[in-house]
């Protein structure tokens, strides 16, 4: 039996007429009849996460693993904002995240009534909020209906978006025997199969060193691998676009004697680009145009020399670019250099002033992640993601970071929620203070044993004490750094984990044994310790 809401019911089989199937739920007495429905309808898969923003980041990783739209229904109140850390990220990086949040009459806000707050507009700007209101009349109904339908045409454009419910007392009579046969809108986009122009084309086949830049990417990106192997451009993508070749951008970040490198062309697609050295490197590229390919039309001049913008996918741009004639003297020289160069990159890098025992540790888990099935790798930011860098070729295995504005937050909630849609393993590697801040994401009796959890435990955020100047402040220990004396067992019993330390000097191989075993049930945390 469904809702006696007809806002309710006509929410929940649009949604379902649209193909969303998860449904991230939280805690809570006004959302409740929505949640009974979800339930109640065989076309959803609800998941149980109390913190809301832990269960916004969760929705993200099934959304990664899935490749499909996302729902987190919450309750009324701040409930709703909690969502916000994962909302601006889905916003960065063009993931169909859907928050909907129950309300209550509008009447009653600013009125001291509990958990009342104005919830339109809430996640702007980084989410349009659509209000199905309750219904009564058939204008009433029309008015739903359309508000529904432009909610989910616009997250079919890979945009978040909310949807905001008024729900009056009273909340809970299940007296529907079916959902309603509601009309749904479509959306068709055609398809350019040569999206860039001859003009285009032209300026590639003249250019000496054509460079294909790549930042995040999470797409399947075919027809690469013919491209790198015609040598009409030098594709420089990084470890987060899943492409092959992405060891290309650490060589490049961490030797010293590249200093030549001078394209008289790029071409840029994808999102957020890690690597710092070689981002500035690109930027001081004299009298080098950037063209930007942007399926979403948006222009991030990240290069500072955007001379086109070409809304088009990345796919069919790369496609497009096999037709090319000319195998390119100056890029086949760039591919030689860049690989001679490649362990050398690689020694130097265990030979950062970062911690030698966390360096170990992340590659001998990027090779473990190598070794598995179905396997993918979420990198915490700042320190995790460079480190992890150093040690992954590219497009071996899915990599995942919440790299498009997210600092510490949501790691592990995001790896959790991808284990719990993917058939394969799930590993995430983090430091302590991401650990500690997403703890939550753990108190979840639905996670098994395909989650797996390498900590680095160094006592702080140590990438703090590599930031030039900053070292002079008295307040980086503890303040700025946040130093402690934390350590993971606690949680790891009060959660049920498989769990292993690792003191400095102790066998880094044992315990990546220990995060591989096939024998656990609930996930595994190994918690290195430096």
């Amino acid at each position: 039996m469904y809702s006696h809401k007809k806002n309710v019911n006509l929410l929940t089989a649009v949604m379902a007429r649209h193909g969303l199937r998860d449904v991230v739920v939280c805690p809570g007495s006004r959302n409740g009849a929505l949640v009974h429905n979800f339930n109640e309808c065989p076309d959803f898969c609800c998941h149980a996460v109390t913190d809301e923003r832990s269960a916004a980041f969760v929705a993200i990783g099934i959304i990664e693993a899935t490749k499909h739209p996302v729902a987190v229904c919450v309750t009324s109140g701040s409930a709703v904002l909690g969502t916000l850390p994962a909302v601006a990220e889905a916003a960065m990086r063009h993931l169909p995240l859907l928050i909907i949040s129950a309300d209550r009459p509008a009447e009653w806000i600013g009125q001291q009534d509990g958990q009342t707050l104005p919830q339109i507009g809430a996640l702007q700007p980084y989410a349009s909020t659509f209000v199905v209101p309750e219904i009564e009349t058939p204008s009433e109904h029309w008015y739903a209906n359309r508000q529904a339908n432009e909610a989910l045409v616009e997250l079919s454009r890979n945009k978040p978006v909310h949807i905001n419910l008024p729900l009056s007392e009273p909340l809970f009579e299940f007296t529907e025997t079916q959902l309603p046969q509601e009309r749904i809108f479509t959306e068709y986009q055609p398809a350019t199969q040569s999206p860039l122009s001859d003009e285009i084309m032209q300026q590639i086949e003249a250019a000496r060193l054509p460079v294909l830049v790549i930042g995040q990417y999470e797409k399947p990106l075919p027809y690469i691998e013919e491209l790198e192997a015609a040598h009409h451009v030098l594709i420089l993508p990084e470890h987060l676009s899943n492409t092959p070749g992405a060891w290309r951008t650490a060589v490049m970040e961490y030797t010293d004697t590249l200093t030549e490198f001078q394209p008289d062309l790029i071409l840029h697609a994808g999102g957020n680009f890690v690597h710092k050295r070689t981002k500035l490197m690109l930027r001081q590229a004299a009298s080098c145009p950037v063209v930007r390919i942007d399926e979403y039309g948006q222009c991030p001049d990240t290069f500072c020399r955007v001379q086109t913008v070409v809304r088009a996918g990345l796919p069919e741009v790369v496609q497009q670019l096999c037709n090319l004639t000319t195998a390119k003297p100056e890029v086949v020289r760039w591919k030689e250099m860049l690989e001679a160069h490649k362990i050398e990159a690689r020694q130097l890098s265990l030979l950062s002033p970062e911690d030698p025992t966390a360096l170990r540790a992340v590659q001998l888990c990027c090779s473990a992640v190598l070794q598995q099935e179905c396997a993918s790798l979420h990198l915490a930011n700042s320190t995790t993601v460079r480190m992890a860098s150093r040690f992954i070729e590219g497009g071996e295995y899915p990599v995942y970071c919440n790299r498009g504005t997210n600092g510490i937050e949501g790691t592990l909630s995001t790896a959790a929620g991808h284990s719990l849609a993917s058939p394969g393993r799930t590993f995430v590697i983090l430091g302590d203070l991401s650990f500690f801040y997403d703890s939550n994401a753990l108190c979840n009796p639905e996670l098994s044993g395909n989650l797996r959890i390498l900590l680095i435990n160094n006592g702080g955020g140590a990438i703090f004490h590599q930031l030039p100047g900053l070292r002079a402040s008295a307040a980086l220990p503890k303040y700025i750094a946040a130093g402690h004396t934390f350590r993971a067992q606690g949680l790891a019993d009060t959660y049920g984990l498989h769990y292993m330390a690792v003191a400095p000097g102790e066998s880094l191989e044992a315990a990546i044994q220990f995060l591989t075993q096939d024998e656990a049930t609930r996930p595994v945390l190994v918690e290195v310790l430096t």
